[in-house]
């Protein structure tokens, strides 16, 4: 692990006990986030004890998986995923029946039936459909909308589902809440187990988030630390609870542990120019200077607020070839925009403008976004390539889904190494000349259990999971939207061969990763920022419109492109804006 770094990465990686870390853009904050968590792996004193690394986005936890995983580290005493994937694994799965509501039995409600049940919901109660409601909670049990008749919406949400033995993630994260407040032996348990919490992208985690981590630290009184890093101006999960805590508060929330606060300052990714732009959006007058090897390179900055919308994909399209040609790779360009609904698509018609050229777009994956499902993980496994360098991954994977077993079907087995590599086997061995996707993973998933001789069907939970997973699959094949995705299984393997196409994905979702070029459309008020906030008051729109243009630009290495096409409308038949903020800037100076 003898890695060259800065006097401030350094100091981070050697630096003992709970830390908080402030980290610009291009700084080497995923470098040194798992060099530490590395480091950590190799310190634990007993086979029993682990890691968890909670991270924002499902991909950010795959990054780490890979880096650890390629430093040739054992990744079976590292837990990486979603603070909600970590709850309804650690908390919900084995301590949820203490609670009267989950004793039962219960699956996730996937998100078309929360679209349809909200969408209900709105009609019943004469909500307009522009209009939504929230779903979290504080640690009263109140619903945060601020407004009685949308709490008691909210309200009437949970109760339909939790009627139909679901739950969805703001239920996971405050069922969560409950268990370790009723229960304190769950924290303990917890808290002898992982001996490291690394919190990323911290600036937006929830508050009920907080102090899950909190009690689990504080029951380890000492034994367990804390670790986060983030940056307070990419704070762009505030409508969806998000809350930069500071030190003092963190500290409070572990039992009063002290926390050291570090900084990681100097760009390694970015030129000047492209720093220079994006400082427009800064929150705090923080001068960041670029420390990368082309810092002087122009590079390209293109704004451009005249292109229709019907010329748009063509446009993009052409940047792609350009950039292609010039010697870029495909997994080094991002197409992005602030909001779900344009991406679906906009890279289906890319992949037919480009077809030689390969995505990794959330548009182009038929599989539903539940990755805590036990199928979804076991199709993981089954698709993903059988690559010698992924074998810890795999084994990894392998555990995972083994553990779920002994849960969700009350297996008793020894999960252990041996056990690993004999399930892996047995996926390996599958061999099916089936090329419907659908009824490949249905012969896949019955072979499995087959050659393990184990009836899944004798779980209920795993017959739901079932049941939502196939149907969400045949939603999205009846969707106008995936009309012209294929059908075959090998198409559907390409979801998990990606990581060398260009990225097509949210502001959002790419937080953290970066790009040699990046190419941003519907950069227009009411999408960025949304409308709620441009309608919640004049200085939430500039605060959360600055933070979501601060991320945009900060993706790119080099070029970026940004785009706020004409010809869209509103539901009255208005035309959209140019953001107010992207529109003051004056890119004559740039």
């Amino acid at each position: 692990m003898k890695e060259i770094l800065n006097q401030f990465q350094q100091i981070v990686l050697d630096t003992e006990g709970n830390t908080m870390v402030l980290a610009c853009p291009g700084s080497g904050k995923t470098r040194v986030l798992t060099l530490k968590i590395a480091r950590e792996i190799e310190k634990l004193s007993k086979r029993t004890h682990r890691i968890a690394a909670l991270t924002f986005t499902n991909r950010a936890a795959d990054e780490i998986d890979k880096r650890i995983s390629d430093m040739g580290i054992d990744v079976s005493k590292l837990w990486t995923g979603t603070i909600h994937s970590f709850c309804l694994q650690w908390i919900i799965k084995p301590y949820g029946i203490y609670l009267d509501e989950l004793k039962e039995g219960f699956c996730i409600l996937d998100e078309f039936k929360a679209e349809i049940l909200k969408d209900e919901l709105k009609v019943e109660y004469s909500l307009p459909f522009n209009e939504n409601f929230i779903t979290r909670r504080d640690r009263q049990g109140n619903y945060l909308n601020g407004d009685e008749s949308l709490d008691y919406i909210a309200k009437e949400y949970h109760k339909r589902i939790l009627e139909n033995k679901m739950i969805d993630f703001d239920l996971i994260l405050y069922f969560s809440y409950l268990l370790l407040e009723g229960f304190p032996r769950i924290s303990d348990n917890l808290s002898r187990i992982f001996k490291n919490y690394f919190i990323d992208e911290f600036q937006d985690t929830q508050d009920l988030q907080y102090t899950i981590v909190g009690k689990i630290i504080k029951s380890g009184e000492g034994t367990c630390r804390i670790f986060l890093v983030g940056d307070p101006d990419q704070a762009i999960f505030k409508s969806l609870g998000g809350v930069v805590k500071s030190v003092s508060e963190v500290s409070e929330e572990i039992g009063g542990y002290p926390i050291q606060e570090l900084s990681l300052n100097g760009n390694y990714r970015t030129t000047q120019r492209l720093i220079d732009f994006y400082r427009n959006f800064q929150s705090v007058n923080l001068e960041i200077e670029s420390l990368a090897e082309y810092c002087d390179e122009e590079g390209t900055i293109i704004f451009d607020k005249s292109i229709h919308q019907n010329e748009l994909v063509e446009k993009i399209a052409e940047i792609i070839k350009e950039q292609i040609a010039t010697g870029i790779p495909p997994n080094e360009i991002c197409v992005l925009a602030p909001q779900w609904n344009f991406l679906t698509s906009m890279a289906r018609r890319l992949k037919s403008l480009l077809p030689d050229i390969p995505f990794d777009a959330p548009g182009l994956t038929i599989l539903p976004r539940d990755r805590d499902n036990f199928w979804y993980k076991l199709t993981r496994i089954i698709l993903s390539p059988r690559d010698p360098n992924r074998y810890l991954i795999r084994m990894k994977w392998a555990k995972e889904i083994l553990e779920d077993m002994v849960i969700l079907n009350g297996i008793t087995i020894n999960v252990d190494s041996d056990q690993c590599r004999r399930f892996l086997k047995v996926v390996n061995s599958l061999d099916l000349d089936i090329q419907d996707s659908i009824e490949f993973l249905e012969k896949a998933f019955e072979q499995v259990f087959e050659k393990l001789e184990i009836d899944y069907a004798s779980s209920e939970i795993l017959t739901k999971q079932w049941e939502s997973f196939f149907d969400g699959i045949r939603r999205r094949y009846e969707r106008r939207d995936f009309q012209e995705i294929p059908k075959d299984i090998d198409y559907m393997k390409r979801t998990f061969h990606s990581n060398k196409g260009v990225v097509i994905n949210t502001c959002q979702g790419v937080k953290g990763e970066e790009f040699h070029t990046v190419i941003a459309f519907g950069l227009l008020r009411g999408y960025l920022p949304h409308w709620n906030h441009v309608f919640a008051s004049l200085q939430v729109e500039i605060e959360e419109s600055n933070k979501l243009l601060y991320v945009i630009g900060s993706r790119a290495k080099k070029n970026l492109f940004l785009f706020a096409e004409r010809g869209r409308t509103t539901n009255r038949g208005r035309s959209y804006e140019v953001n107010y903020q992207l529109d003051a800037v004056e890119f004559n100076y740039i």
